[in-house]
């Protein structure tokens, strides 16, 4: 069962997919070349915005699973440190590798980079840490109004440098196998720690 947090991250997945079938939709057809970017661009967009609000919510997630009211003064100190945590949480706003990491192990204890690997694609940490902060990069650029970056990924076979379907769709792919071993990592990290199961 997933976090709530990743129950939220799969409901900005949908209107992400929604933004992705649109710039496909032939009944659309011709659709521009621009108008077709500005979709793409949209939908990874979404996908960005829902990791940064995952890793939001996994921290509140965190702190209302360890939560105990009946012993006061670890709830003293919990309720400190949850408010430590929302603040910090405002100024979060770039959820790249370095920032999503230390947020979670700072406020919660977890460190996730042990399980911030994508074994169906065979990539280990560093290959999840490199795509991570490229899409960070690619989503920067384009809210910017700069070129996008050329990465193996966002060039196509002719050499554009552009987004395309397969992009978005392996996009898809990268933050549901981040948030689901994250997810995983941090229930064992609750339970094993704090002896408490969470309840998802």
């Amino acid at each position: 069962m997933p976090s709530p947090s990743a129950s939220i991250y799969q409901s900005s997945e949908d209107r992400a997919r929604v933004l992705l079938s649109t710039a496909l939709d032939a009944r659309l057809r011709p659709i521009s070349r621009s108008r077709s970017q500005t979709y793409l661009h949209a939908s990874l967009a979404a996908y960005v915005a829902g990791w940064d609000a995952y890793v939001h919510n996994l921290v509140r997630d965190f702190f209302q699973a360890v939560a105990d009211p009946l012993t006061p003064k670890f709830h003293f100190m919990h309720d400190i440190a949850r408010s430590a945590s929302e603040t910090a949480m405002k100024r979060f706003n770039t959820p790249n590798w370095d920032n999503s990491r230390n947020i979670i192990m700072q406020y919660t204890g977890y460190d996730p980079i042990t399980d911030w690997v994508w074994a169906r694609r065979g990539w280990l940490v560093a290959q999840v840490r490199d795509r991570l902060d490229q899409i960070l990069q690619v989503r920067h650029s384009f809210a910017h109004g700069f070129p996008i970056p050329a990465y193996s990924w966002t060039q196509t076979a002719s050499g554009d440098v552009r987004l395309t379907a397969q992009c978005i769709h392996d996009t898809q792919r990268f933050f549901a196998n981040l948030v689901s071993r994250t997810d995983q990592g941090m229930s064992r990290h609750i339970t094993s720690v704090f002896g408490v199961a969470p309840p998802w």
